[in-house]
């Protein structure tokens, strides 16, 4: 009899010892596949040089409840990084110089536009002859909202493009500055007051790599 009761206790102390060994060897399998799947999703960023030629940046400025004027700027040089569709880092340079307007034929009735593009390159505003560039560094992003610092006729201040978006080599957004933080102001000051302060600047980035 009691040798009976140590075949059974032997039986089972085989068997436990069975399932427990086959239990650790799942385990360290499936830490294994996790560890080799956690290291495929990691990805290297990927750096694009901005192509100049079809990159541009819109610019919308508003004369308080008259009407606003509309245009173009170019950019220079730049360059960004994505991982995974997500902007990493970046700075671009602003070519001011290539400014020009695009609006309604009709708000230059008075006066051509060559007039306005030369006022706006005056020390008036944005002084392009002493500050031919603007900078846009990129210091941190959050979600839809990349953060950098700004620099305009040497003030530099930290500004928010909004609703980013990225799709492929090209990226997408709204900054919204006020132009006084940067001294860009109309030395009349009755006139100035009647120019809203909030630049409006839609940037459409392309990339290259």
């Amino acid at each position: 009899m009691k040798k009976m009761e140590l075949i059974k206790i032997s039986l089972i102390g085989l068997i436990t010892l069975s399932v427990f060994s086959c239990n650790s060897s799942n385990k360290k399998t499936e830490s294994k596949t996790s560890t080799i799947n956690k290291e495929s999703e990691k990805t290297d960023n990927v750096k694009y040089q901005i192509d100049t030629d079809v990159s541009v940046i819109h610019w919308k400025g508003s004369m308080i409840g008259v009407y606003a004027h509309e245009g173009d700027l170019k950019l220079k040089s730049g360059n960004f990084s994505l991982n995974n569709s997500n902007i990493v880092e970046g700075e671009f340079t602003v070519d001011v110089n290539s400014m020009i307007t695009t609006d309604d034929d009709a708000l230059y009735k008075m006066a051509p536009r060559e007039k306005l593009i030369g006022h706006l390159k005056s020390a008036d505003f944005f002084d392009t002859e002493n500050f031919p560039t603007a900078i846009f560094k990129i210091t941190k992003v959050n979600g839809n909202e990349v953060f950098g610092n700004l620099t305009i006729k040497g003030k530099t201040n930290e500004e928010k493009l909004t609703n980013v978006k990225v799709q492929d080599n090209h990226l997408s957004g709204l900054l919204t500055i006020d132009r006084q933080k940067y001294g860009v102001t109309y030395k009349n000051k009755m006139n100035d007051m009647i120019l809203s302060d909030d630049l409006e600047l839609n940037v459409e980035i392309t990339g290259k790599k």
